[in-house]
């Protein structure tokens, strides 16, 4: 990408077949493969030590596969890129920095000039509704809004991929709802690709296109494989007292405690 040049490619997910084992012989992951379109958002839900936030780290680089390979676009990933940002809930962000200071850290690392790296700080901290706080340090914020700035830093960066690791598990009701809504609005506009892991399957259905449900390996002796993917047709404007939406947060759940029929994939 040229100097100067605003610009997001295409964040297409290839995952093929990958399994990812430690040593003694345990796997977190096995056999995993799912394809997601540039653009699309995907949800990931299962219950703890199921192996989904390892399948989120291994797309983003942070840990190696064992089996099998995972493409971005057809770029095989071989570690951490530019191409690929993470929001963790842990916000992590430089308590010796500005609101402002933080998301141009990124721009700035990869060399834009002072005007590119004022024109996207401005175009992100307006996206997540931080104008007024742009020379704030993150200990004066709320928790939701270290988290806004935590997600428009990745944004600054024009990554294809944005993958987020319970990035509202700590935050009160009011404020996860609130940041639902802003990241729904936030990836419509852009058209970046996002992998969301979460514990909440209402968080999964209201925000996705569709739901990855990973089986329990220590319940069913199976490690860390995708029992279902369900694709979620609610279109834009989802409320989540209807009766459409609680089908699918039922569905879901009885996969997830092993109860109910088994079902087709609907993907």
């Amino acid at each position: 990408m040229r100097i100067g040049t605003i610009q997001r490619h295409a964040g297409m997910i290839d995952i093929q077949n990958v399994g990812k084992q430690y040593s003694g012989g345990t796997y977190a992951v096995k056999n995993v493969d799912l394809h997601i379109d540039s653009g699309e958002f995907v949800a990931i839900v299962g219950p703890s030590g199921c192996g989904k936030s390892t399948l989120l780290r291994m797309i983003a680089g942070f840990e190696s596969v064992t089996e099998g390979k995972i493409l971005v676009e057809t770029t095989e990933v071989s570690g951490p890129g530019p191409d690929r940002g993470v929001v963790f809930q842990d916000y992590g962000l430089f308590p010796w920095l500005t609101v402002e200071e933080n998301i141009a850290y990124g721009p700035k690392e990869a060399g834009y000039p002072r005007s590119q790296v004022k024109k996207l700080v401005g175009k992100y901290i307006d996206l997540v509704g931080l104008k007024l706080f742009a020379r704030k340090f993150p200990h004066e914020l709320s928790g939701g809004m270290q988290q806004r700035v935590a997600i428009a830093r990745v944004l600054a960066n024009t990554p294809a991929v944005m993958l987020m690791d319970e990035p509202f598990g700590a935050l009160d009701a009011l404020t996860r709802e609130q940041l639902q809504n802003q990241l729904s609005k936030i990836q419509k506009e852009l058209g970046i690709t996002v992998l969301f892991v979460t514990h909440s399957i209402e968080e999964a259905v209201y925000l996705a296109d569709r739901v990855v449900v990973m089986a329990d390996g220590a319940a069913n002796g199976v490690a860390g494989n995708i029992k279902k993917v369900e694709t979620i047709e609610l279109g834009e404007n989802r409320d989540s007292t209807s009766v459409e939406f609680n089908v699918y947060r039922r569905e879901i759940s009885e996969l997830i405690h092993g109860a109910g029929h088994e079902v087709r994939d609907h993907a």
